[in-house]
């Protein structure tokens, strides 16, 4: 594919304007104003569009597609245990594929091109990432209340023991498989170390919660004497590479010890906002080393999965709460978005607009009225843009979404699927 005339924003926030970019074998082959010999396949006019990276959604669980809506304007206790919990004991595989497959739709139609996701049914999450042709790292929730189990007695030993022969590394390299242990609250100390044994032994990432709610905080250390994040250091997560979703509530050697660990945090600060978990000190964090990506969390807390929308959220809400309109510029959020969140997942060729990269990427149209006049591009994307911009998804170099059609998914199959698991859920 080739786009002529269109202006490129990179992760950096740093832009070309008028370039030709030509994609093939599902990576950039050439940026610049030339026309290099060739035949490059469709050929598309970049006049008043934007070519950005696609955005990477650090932090999700997306089969609560499902239950959007289904418990607001609630404390966080009684959401979890009257509306999310005992709805969630009642799903099914069938309901995660379909869940699965509505978020999938759409991240796509909001400019996302890779997700990291911790939930279960995870082969049907897995089933769905490949057919639609995303890109996801997927990690299997790992909870334990029984002092007696290990890790290895439990289900999601035996589940993701399977998901790492079957899908890691699958669909060509476009699904990853990493470790999942909930939280500290949720996994005793012993078995968090076996995970880490785990994770190590079979070279995969980790995923975990960390200090979302003040609550959680304090009862680790009341616990234990220490906060969550010592509790993960000592059981030995942090020997591997780890993105840590919330982080709210880091003390000052909490943020030390990730930053001296390479730890990625995932901010998810719509989620948070809802739940009234807290605000996460992001500037704080950036500023003592620590590398921050971005998330959504799940639709049933935010309640949409639009990376535009947490971008513009994170860059805002820095600026307020510090009283400082310099604070988490729009350059800084776009790579916490796009770059770094790549690099979250382990994908290091992932994530910028770079000759050799795969073609992961997102056209905006510059022509709606609420992205007229076109004065700064970045300031646009970060300020303006909304889901309703995006024109064209691209994976690999693949066109996954475009202009509301979905080439590899029947959406109106989708949504009536997810209409009637929603139904049946309510039932049971």
């Amino acid at each position: 594919m080739f786009f002529e005339n269109i202006t490129v924003l990179r992760a950096d926030g740093s832009s070309l304007d008028n370039v030709n970019v030509a994609v093939k074998n599902g990576r950039f082959s050439y940026i610049g104003k030339e026309v290099p010999p060739g035949d490059w396949g469709e050929k598309y006019s970049g006049i008043d569009r934007i070519l950005m990276p696609g955005l990477i959604n650090a932090h999700t669980h997306v089969p609560m597609t499902l239950m959007r809506g289904y418990g607001d304007d609630m404390q966080l206790d009684r959401w979890l245990y009257v509306k999310i919990f005992p709805i969630e004991n009642k799903l099914t595989g069938e309901d995660v594929y379909w869940g699965s497959m509505l978020g999938i739709a759409e991240m796509l139609a909001s400019g996302t091109t890779s997700f990291s996701d911790m939930y279960y049914y995870c082969d049907r999450i897995a089933q769905a990432a490949t057919e639609s042709g995303i890109k996801a790292n997927i990690g299997r929730g790992i909870s334990c209340f029984d002092d007696s189990k290990c890790f290895i007695d439990l289900p999601a030993y035996g589940e993701l023991s399977d998901l790492v022969t079957k899908f890691h590394g699958g669909a060509d390299g476009r699904i990853l498989i990493d470790a999942a242990p909930h939280s500290e609250y949720t996994t005793k100390p012993d078995i968090l170390s076996d995970i880490a044994d785990f994770a190590a032994s079979h070279s995969l990432r980790i995923q975990v919660h960390i200090s979302e709610t003040n609550k959680e905080h304090l009862e680790c250390v009341g616990r234990h004497g220490k906060t969550p994040a010592l509790v993960m250091k000592n059981s030995g997560i942090f020997d591997l590479p780890v993105t840590a979703a919330h982080c709210v509530w880091l003390t000052d050697s909490d943020m030390q010890l990730l930053a001296d660990n390479n730890v990625y945090v995932a901010h998810c600060p719509q989620s948070n906002l809802k739940l009234a978990s807290g605000i996460a000190q992001i500037e704080k964090m950036t500023k003592q080393g620590i590398k921050v990506a971005l998330g959504t969390d799940s639709a049933a807390s935010n309640n949409n999965l639009d990376m535009l929308e947490e971008m513009r959220t994170a860059s805002l809400l820095a600026k307020g709460v510090s009283r400082n309109p310099c604070a988490l510029p729009a350059e800084e959020v776009l790579y916490m978005a796009t770059r770094a969140g790549a690099l979250s997942q382990g994908r290091y060729d992932c994530g910028d607009i770079e000759t050799g990269y795969c073609a992961d990427f997102v056209i905006l149209n510059t022509t709606h009225p609420s992205m007229t006049p076109s004065h700064n591009s970045l300031s646009n994307v970060m300020y303006a843009a909304g889901a309703a911009d995006v024109e064209m998804t691209v994976v690999n170099g693949r066109v996954l979404y475009c202009k509301g059609d979905y080439p590899y998914m029947d959406i109106e199959r989708i949504v009536y699927e997810t209409r009637q698991c929603v139904d049946s859920l309510l039932a049971r």
